[in-house]
């Protein structure tokens, strides 16, 4: 706080001369920090004149720290977390709020865009960050600006367009754990109003977590490409076709349990681990990611008067991912998962804005999105084994005080424990179970949304200093939400654990629609922001920003399983989740531009706050997981940055963010909430990171060097904020196991870049090591197994290192 206050004080007493907010900057001085150009309000503004928390970063920055993924851009974005379980299982987290669901008919609290298209579908978000104008991170409710699942923020992929002038580069990397990078882009003018661009790029790495049964896990193998082809027959008219592609088949993730080690190993979530398949599961399918993602986009920016402007956007975007992983993270054959997810959408936007040079801007317009989606979760299960895991190491009571007591067989729980499948086999042999009698069955939930809006927005200068904007946006919504179960491989000795179709209410093809429950699918509600901004010079201001976030309702799918095996299914309604955000802010650039800095106080009030929880579906079944009203919760904190450029050849970078989100103890009528008190999840309390890029000019070329450090404090991976528990025989009182948290302590990172830069700087050869320290930490914890009594948890990257070369023609 104290920080953040000198740091507005300091750009109150360095502000002399009288400006509007929305002057120009002149070019960037060698000795001069760049100030980017922004589009967060959609239209070019210095990011100073911006008034909302916007982290921007542009491509050659991002290349020049060794960013090419959203998790690492995070780690240098204040109040921005991303956790990259996959390229298909993100998480997007802002300000405390998580946004990862990859059921069809959840929204997303924190949006992607790509190129003005909304690309928030979890399964589908993330994508090769290569060829890079620029990155934009916009904190708090965007519903006005961007509208689609901007609840609580959205993050602006700007890609490179093509130009009428011809160039080409590439880049290559090879590192440890066979890394291979490659990445370039060609750019040709075919006339004086035609310009072509075409990138690629290809990444490629052994898994990083050794798996005695089967390959390494954790890989990455992703090639993409991207055409863009640029139209514009006079300078008033700019017509942008973009086309990209997409493939990742990179080995799966490693869920590795954290109670029952390894086959002749441990529990450590950073040595091996021993995940397998079994059953013949979806055709004997490895554990892996395959995932294809395809989109096609057409801008059109025309400035069709001196006051007046359309920009309009059309895209069509589909994505199709199957994830296979061993939820229990053993070595044994209890369960096997996959996420079947699939997607496909089309959205068309259309803004008009005005700006005549007066004192009176904005603009307004209206959109359609129109979304089918599907999350099919097929589930192969041994019988034996799980109904023996349910008898022993799952059979705890719910731990209070850090103390759990055992309800279950103690030598089949030893056995399970051992980690070893003879033992365990002979054992429930001797207990009379039987092993090795498979069921595969598939539950899998559809969505079918169309989405109107309007919006509009004016922004008035009260005086030459100060100006005022106000804006909303209503979003009616049409939803329809379905499910259905199948067994593709049935076993004669238990029942249904999901049911058959045939058993779904009677229902002949298997698939329950929302429709034939009369449940409400038509929804409506506004979004707003209102905003003061005062410009405190040419270079500084200050603003204060009241917004009004929306999550839209949840028509939530349920059944329950009747002992006859039968099912009964139902669906709920969730209402619409809210938030009331307050910031106040200011940015700026001091010591003739030598100096930028940029901090936020913010509050946040959330109102049917909805989140997921884990639901009992009976005896030696499996939970289901289903999405509720959690009730209120609250956060606030602030950031801040600073960009410093004391010589003309060194420029040091900072940043650090607190933020405390905390579910309230007690709901709007005084009743106790289900996680009151709790940590939201994947929120750490404080971030920092830091770093300086330093040049030293020599006969033959310029030596540059880039380390940088970024730090987190404790994280919770889970909303029931789940620490250490011992499990205690009640008998004797031995404790029997401990089961981990679902936590991770708070931990720092190295990383550093160094190189050579020769032949006019069209040639570069460079180093680079991350993780310096090889640090060992977990990037996630719980999951699905952590919901049966054996979390697992997932390693993060140990030290990589390797050299690149980049030419520029």
């Amino acid at each position: 706080m104290r920080t953040f206050l000198l740091a507005s004080a300091s750009a109150i007493a360095l502000a002399s001369t009288p400006a509007t907010a929305q002057e120009s900057k002149p070019e960037t001085a060698k000795d001069e920090i760049e100030i980017i150009t922004v589009t967060a309000q959609f239209r070019a503004q210095s990011a100073i004149d911006v008034p909302l928390a916007v982290t921007a970063y542009n491509g050659d920055f991002l290349n020049q720290i060794g960013v090419d993924s959203f998790e690492e851009l995070s780690a240098f974005t204040p109040g921005f977390v991303v956790q990259e379980q996959s390229v298909n299982n993100p998480g997007f987290v802002l300000r405390g709020i998580t946004s990862d669901s990859g059921a069809s008919n959840i929204e997303a609290r924190v949006s992607v865009f790509q190129n003005n298209v909304s690309i928030s579908r979890s399964r589908g978000s993330v994508v090769p960050l290569y060829d890079l104008e620029r990155v934009e991170v916009l904190k708090g409710p965007q519903g006005t600006l961007f509208g689609r699942s901007a609840q609580i923020g959205a993050v602006h992929i700007i890609t490179n367009k093509p130009e009428f002038e011809p160039s080409a580069g590439i880049n290559a990397t090879y590192g440890n754990f066979d890394t291979v990078g490659i990445d370039g882009f060609v750019n040709v003018p075919l006339s004086e109003k035609v310009a072509f661009r075409l990138a690629a790029s290809y990444d490629y790495a052994d898994g990083y977590t050794e798996n005695t049964e089967g390959p390494a896990l954790n890989g990455t193998d992703t090639f993409a490409t991207r055409a863009s082809l640029r139209f514009r027959p006079h300078e008033d008219f700019t017509l942008d076709l973009i086309a990209n592609y997409s493939k990742d088949t990179p080995t799966g993730t490693s869920f590795k349990s954290g109670v029952i080690p390894a086959i002749g190993g441990n529990t450590s979530p950073n040595s091996p681990a021993s995940l397998n398949t079994f059953g013949n599961f979806l055709g004997g399918t490895d554990i892996s990611v395959d995932r294809e993602l395809f989109d096609i986009t057409a801008i059109v920016d025309w400035n069709f008067s001196d006051n007046w402007r359309l920009l309009s956007t059309t895209a069509y975007r589909e994505f199709d991912s199957l994830e296979v992983f061993d939820p229990d993270g053993t070595g044994f054959d209890i369960f096997i998962f996959a996420e079947d997810a699939k997607g496909e959408q089309f959205s068309h936007d259309m803004r008009f804005s005005y700006d005549a040079g007066g004192s009176v801007r904005g603009f307004f317009g209206g959109g359609i999105f129109v979304e089918e989606g599907s999350q099919g979760v097929p589930l192969g299960i041994d019988i034996g084994t799980t109904a023996g895991l349910f008898g022993s190491v799952a059979a705890t009571s719910d731990p209070v005080d850090g103390t759990a007591f055992f309800g279950g067989s103690i030598p089949l729980a030893q056995a399970y424990l051992s980690g070893n499948p003879e033992i365990l086999n002979a054992t429930l042999a001797a207990a009379g179970i039987p092993t090795g009698v498979f069921q595969q069955e598939t539950f899998t939930n559809f969505a079918d949304n169309v989405s109107l809006d309007v919006f509009a927005e004016v922004e008035v200068d009260l005086t030459e200093r100060l100006t005022f904007i106000a804006g909303g946006r209503y979003s009616h919504d049409n939803k329809e939400t379905s499910f259905s179960s199948a067994v593709e491989i049935p076993n004669p000795l238990t029942p249904l654990i999901v049911g058959t179709p045939a058993l779904l209410a009677g229902n002949s093809n298997g698939v329950i629609s929302s429709d034939d429950f009369d449940v409400d699918s038509t929804f409506g509600g506004f979004s707003w922001r209102a905003v003061l901004l005062y410009a405190l010079s040419e270079d500084a201001n200050i603003y204060f920003n009241y917004s009004r976030g929306r999550r839209p309702e949840v028509i939530e799918d349920s059944f329950t399983t009747n002992p006859d095996a039968s099912v009964t299914p139902a669906f709920t309604l969730i209402s619409e989740e809210t938030v009331n955000s307050f910031e106040l802010g200011a940015k700026g650039s001091f010591m003739d531009n030598r100096l930028t800095v940029e901090g936020a106080l913010y509050y946040y009030d959330y109102k049917n706050f909805q989140t997921s929880v884990a639901v009992d579906a009976g005896p030696g079944q499996p939970p289901r997981f289903e999405n509720v009203n959690g009730g209120t919760a609250d956060s606030y904190g602030f950031e801040i940055g600073f960009d410093a450029k004391p010589t003309d050849n060194l420029n040091i970078f900072v940043t650090y963010a607190y933020n405390r989100g905390r579910f309230n103890e007690t709901d709007d009528e005084g009743n106790a909430q289900v996680f009151g008190g709790n940590q939201f999840r994947l929120s750490p309390d404080h971030s920092f990171s830091a770093g300086f890029h330093y040049e030293h000019e020599l006969d033959f070329g310029t030596f540059f060097l880039t380390p940088t450090y970024t730090w987190k404090s404790e994280v919770y991976f889970e909303d029931d904020n789940q620490d250490d528990f011992a499990v205690v025989d009640p008998a004797s009182g031995s404790t029997l196991f401990v089961v981990p948290g679902t936590r991770e302590d708070s931990f720092g990172l190295m990383n550093i870049r160094a190189g050579l830069r020769l032949m006019e700087g069209r040639l570069t050869i460079q180093g680079y090591m991350d993780n310096v320290f090889d640090k060992e930490y977990i990037i996630d914890g719980g999951n699905t197994g952590g919901s049966f009594g054996i979390p697992t948890f997932i390693a993060g990257p140990p030290r990589t290192y390797g050299l690149g070369l980049s030419y520029k023609f």
